[in-house]
């Protein structure tokens, strides 16, 4: 599966609001993964909104590590009003059962559009 399948499955789950299978994406040992979860679920419940992926490179490779930087377009509604919000993220992937999962994500959220 290359980048681009992945990250684009893994927005499209978050998307379609099927938080129980981000479990495939997500390391394991990854000391935030819960959190992520919770927060999905949360912002699922308070509104209907879409996550596509836009750009994605790998940034560094190493036998037991990705680093990977995504930039995503989130559009949704709020209280009746349209929002489109670009950001870009930094993840890194390790593996597991060798397949690689997320580990962990940072967020640089960008100006609304």
């Amino acid at each position: 599966m290359t980048l681009q399948e992945y990250f684009t499955s893994y927005y499209n789950t978050i998307s379609k609001g099927n938080i129980e299978e981000l479990d495939q994406y997500y390391h394991s040992a990854a000391p935030l993964m819960n959190a992520a979860k919770s927060q999905w679920e949360s912002m699922r419940k308070q509104l209907d909104f879409t996550m596509t992926l836009t750009h994605v490179e790998l940034l560094a490779k190493q036998d037991d590590l990705l680093v990977v930087r995504d930039e995503m377009k989130f559009e949704g509604e709020v209280n009746g009003e349209s929002v489109a919000k670009h950001s870009t993220n930094v993840h890194s992937l390790t593996k597991e059962n060798d397949e690689w999962k997320l580990f962990s994500t940072s967020n640089f959220p960008e100006a609304m559009v």
